[in-house]
């Protein structure tokens, strides 16, 4: 790829060739960095080549690709779940990458990251869950507030998650079935796997199949089923998971969120993560109290009144927030 910056060849043709390069997988990374750090006008250009893939692919504007991603929303019982078209990635040439950026008008400030042509793309909204079918017969299901991107070719099969959490069904195939994210790689054997990504880290668990891993880009680990990698600042960690745990890592798959001896402050994160209108601790004294109990995600009402009668913990709503602060009165612990 260094002959991409040979004179004679303008910056945009020079853009789209990284560009589809980076996609395919046959770029040299290191000489990419060097062509786009040599000169402020080669990263211009190569952020417009991106961009306007972007654009091409929004669907407020018109339809340039035939890329169908087919997704529905969860069931109760995900095993209930009609079957659905595979989905396809999305397919975008050279051409069609340079015509746009030839109409396109520079971005000033945009930054390198860039949804590779060859991607497909889905995502939920908060509070949303979401299966995937991919065209291998694999299947995905999206927690909240999680956006993911697939690309199969050839060389194998290849998903990424860029933030939120997903559990995948692997089928057997003869394709290795890459996962990849900000905190966590793996190669996955055809099995059931869950990873969650957020600010803080990664955490992957093995409910079937084993998965050959390699965290922050360093360090490698096999995880076997029955055993959770967590990934954090402060270093990895393995470990074994009780049936119990194991449960409860994965009720969101049944739209359930379970409570095991959780401090309060701890279970407002996790319940927040399903809502738009988020719970707030106004007594910090309160966030060490210990819930246990199971509840539904989209019925957040029997939470609170569970909160209220077991612990006397009121709440109000202020604007975009619920407001949580003690009431006096207490029944004792919170069970549902």
């Amino acid at each position: 790829m260094r002959e991409q910056g040979q004179v004679g060849t303008s910056l945009s043709d020079q853009a789209v060739a990284w560009l589809v390069a980076l996609d395919c997988g046959s770029a040299d990374t290191e000489a990419f960095e060097d062509w786009r750090n040599a000169d402020p006008r080669h990263a211009a250009a190569f952020a417009q080549a991106a961009v306007t893939w972007r654009r091409t692919t929004d669907p407020r504007l018109p339809a340039v690709l035939d890329a169908p991603i087919a997704i529905d929303s969860a069931p109760e019982d995900a095993k209930a779940a009609e079957k659905i078209a595979p989905a396809q990635p999305a397919l975008l040439s050279r051409r069609a990458v340079a015509g746009g950026v030839g109409s396109f008008l520079a971005l000033g400030g945009v930054g390198l990251f860039a949804a590779w042509p060859r991607r497909a793309y889905a995502e939920t909204a908060v509070g949303e869950r979401r299966i995937l079918r991919l065209h291998d017969g694999s299947q995905a299901m999206l927690n909240t507030d999680t956006r993911v991107a697939w690309r199969f070719d050839d060389d194998g099969r290849d998903f990424w998650i860029e933030h939120g959490e997903a559990i995948l069904l692997v089928k057997e195939a003869t394709k290795p079935f890459r996962l990849y994210s900000d905190a966590i790689d793996g190669r996955l054997s055809s099995g059931k796997f869950t990873l969650r990504i957020d600010p803080a880290g990664g955490r992957l668990l093995v409910l079937s199949g084993q998965a050959a891993t390699i965290s922050r880009g360093t360090s490698g680990r096999t995880v076997d089923a029955g055993s959770l990698l967590t990934v954090s600042k402060e270093g990895d960690q393995l470990e074994r998971l009780s049936p119990d745990a194991l449960s409860s890592a994965t009720a969101w798959e049944h739209g359930e969120i379970v409570f095991q001896g959780m401090a309060l402050d701890q279970a407002i994160a996790e319940f927040n993560r399903y809502l738009k209108i988020k719970l707030v601790v106004q007594d910090p004294a309160l966030g060490a109290i210990r819930l246990g109990g199971t509840f539904r995600t989209a019925d957040p009402q029997s939470f609170l009144v569970g909160l209220n009668e077991g612990f006397g913990i009121g709440h109000r709503q202020e604007g975009d927030k619920v407001l949580l602060f003690r009431t006096g009165r207490s029944r004792g612990g919170l069970r549902a």
